[in-house]
């Protein structure tokens, strides 16, 4: 079972921003409306969370990751043509659509990243050619932020630098992978952390495959707010806007110690 502290106390004022499935984010409206930038750590071939952001509040957003370069968002565009006359995918309407929204790629990232939306090839973390937390906060100079965080594990090497910020964000959504190993630097971090935890969701990749031996999930969703609306003293997970990350299996169900 998962800790008491990861379940919100209550329901908030939630709307979904991201494409179906794996790549949207539930996160708390007001804290978008109210932040003057939005810093997303972890974009990889999808920026439907941001161009959602950028649709609601039309504001500065820095994007940081190293993998993908315009010859490699060629070369993604060129290799979803072929899947999409593959047999397997034809059939498979979620993968179908990816397909032909994944030829269009190319042009969607020339069109969206313009002046007030930045992508920037670097890591996030300490030493070569990666950024640090303080200097991607300095970087936006506009604050509020809303953080967007899916970096793969290495978010845990930056919670101490958000708590130094705290003051400066809005809300965030966040992914946290291998839980079962930092559920204790977990708890510490939300018990620390001024923002109130708003809604908690688990990844299901692959099926059964992020499952540990008690049938939790060892990746999860977390999104956080200092400007929510509170709906109802009773959270109510899973989200009636909560969708699996992987369509070919059914959602990961969530289970809470009393302690």
């Amino acid at each position: 079972m998962l800790p008491k502290i990861f379940e919100p106390e209550s329901e908030y004022d939630l709307i979904r921003l991201g494409k179906d499935n794996d790549g949207g984010y539930l996160v708390e409206k007001n804290s978008v409306l109210e932040a003057k930038g939005l810093i997303s750590m972890g974009i990889s071939y999808d920026w439907s969370f941001e161009k959602d952001f950028f649709n609601i509040k039309e504001c500065p957003i820095h994007c940081y990751d190293p993998t993908i370069k315009y010859s490699s968002i060629k070369k993604f565009s060129r290799k979803s043509i072929i899947d999409l006359f593959k047999i397997k995918n034809i059939f498979n309407k979620n993968q179908l659509k990816n397909n032909i929204d994944n030829i269009f790629l190319y042009n969607s990232y020339k069109k969206f990243f313009s002046k007030k939306v930045i992508h920037y090839e670097s890591s996030i973390g300490i030493g070569r050619n990666k950024v640090n937390f303080s200097e991607l906060m300095n970087r936006i100079k506009l604050h509020p932020v809303f953080l967007k965080i899916d970096i793969e594990g290495s978010e845990y090497r930056i919670l101490e630098d958000i708590l130094k910020y705290q003051d400066k964000i809005t809300g965030m959504a966040i992914e946290f992978h291998n839980i079962d190993l930092h559920k204790d630097l977990i708890c510490d971090f939300i018990k620390r952390f001024n923002l109130s935890l708003c809604h908690i969701h688990g990844q299901n990749p692959s099926g059964t495959d992020y499952l540990d031996i008690n049938n939790d999930p060892t990746q999860v969703e977390m999104t956080f707010s200092n400007t929510k609306k509170v709906l109802s003293n009773n959270s109510k997970i899973p989200h009636i806007l909560d969708q699996p990350a992987d369509s070919r299996f059914p959602d990961v169900k969530l289970n809470f110690s009393n302690k």
